[in-house]
């Protein structure tokens, strides 16, 4: 006899969703604030407020009732960020993807110490798995000058290599762990560019294309459905930009989505929703800009306290 497994109740999906947008939410925060220190500091005088923001948190971290998970987040990826752009300059070299690698491990492997200098608890792996996953979102597009070989070649090289990571036993280190969840973002990344790119289209065309792309690839390649969603909408927000009132209206809505579908839809339209404020964001003066990461790290800790 099939049980058939009951709907989640909206409060619980709805926590569901917002817990997982913390971690794209925190990227797209990241590069808004890349954009916003760019126009109004400069790249060394960002990084170094960065690194003072950080120091002070991880004194205010101490105090498990103001545990600033997301500030702490978006400080170390922002660093991350404008580190890189001190080390590459031509994104589309492809002898720069060598210096690229070696620095996201780099990186990577900094985080981890300054994580294991704290007491090991379950929150804090929590944690240290949501600041690499994070990274991992800033390298997705390493790549990407690849398609200039061909992009039916890179499309099928790339499901083939996702198909071979997928087979392949999990490692028993952090650092061989982040190595292939980079791999394997990478080739998502690509796999996810190549489809939409294979077939023209038009504008309004363009949309569904990229819907039903996301719907193929979550299936094909589940581990990675996190970061598919956040493409799909990245990607929405240049194929249909200013829908942020309908996108939201659609997350309200999500009773009358199929079951299936209503948590990746739920998140994408989240996620599109974030982007798009935090592109008004990066326009604010500084203290708006603080006011922001101070709205956003309540809502992060209201999310964790309720889950």
């Amino acid at each position: 006899m099939r049980i058939l497994a009951m709907p989640l109740p909206p409060i619980v999906l709805g926590c569901r969703i917002l817990k997982r947008l913390t971690m794209s939410g925190g990227v797209i925060l990241v590069s808004a604030m890349g954009v916003w220190t760019d126009e109004y500091f400069g790249l060394v005088q960002g990084i170094c407020i960065a690194l003072i923001f950080f120091v002070v948190i991880k004194q205010t971290d101490k105090n498990h009732y103001a545990r600033p998970g997301l500030l702490k987040r978006v400080c170390l990826l922002y660093c991350s960020q404008q580190i890189r752009k001190l080390f590459i300059v031509n994104n589309n070299n492809p002898i720069s993807i060598f210096t690229d690698i070696l620095l996201a491990i780099s990186l990577a492997s900094i985080t981890m110490i300054i994580h294991d200098r704290d007491v090991a608890q379950k929150t804090d792996t929590f944690e240290l798995k949501q600041m690499l996953e994070g990274l991992l979102y800033l390298y997705g597009n390493i790549m990407d000058f690849a398609f200039q070989h061909g992009v039916l070649k890179i499309t099928i090289c790339a499901f083939g290599c996702s198909m071979f990571l997928r087979t392949m036993a999990p490692p028993k280190t952090q650092m061989m762990q982040f190595c292939l969840r980079l791999a394997s973002i990478v080739n998502a990344n690509l796999l996810s560019e190549g489809l939409v790119t294979l077939i023209p289209s038009t504008p309004e065309l363009g949309i569904l294309q990229c819907l039903a792309s996301t719907c193929i690839l979550r299936v094909i390649l589940p581990d990675m459905e996190y970061y598919l969603t956040y493409l799909a909408a990245q990607q929405l927000r240049i194929l249909l930009p200013g829908a942020a009132p309908l996108f939201f209206c659609l997350t309200v809505c999500l009773e009358f989505v199929p079951e299936s579908g209503q948590q990746w839809i739920g998140e994408m339209g989240f996620t599109y929703v974030v982007g798009t404020a935090a592109a008004y964001a990066s326009q604010v003066p500084f203290w708006g800009m603080i006011f922001v990461l101070v709205i956003t790290h309540y809502i992060d800790y209201i999310i964790n306290s309720c889950s």
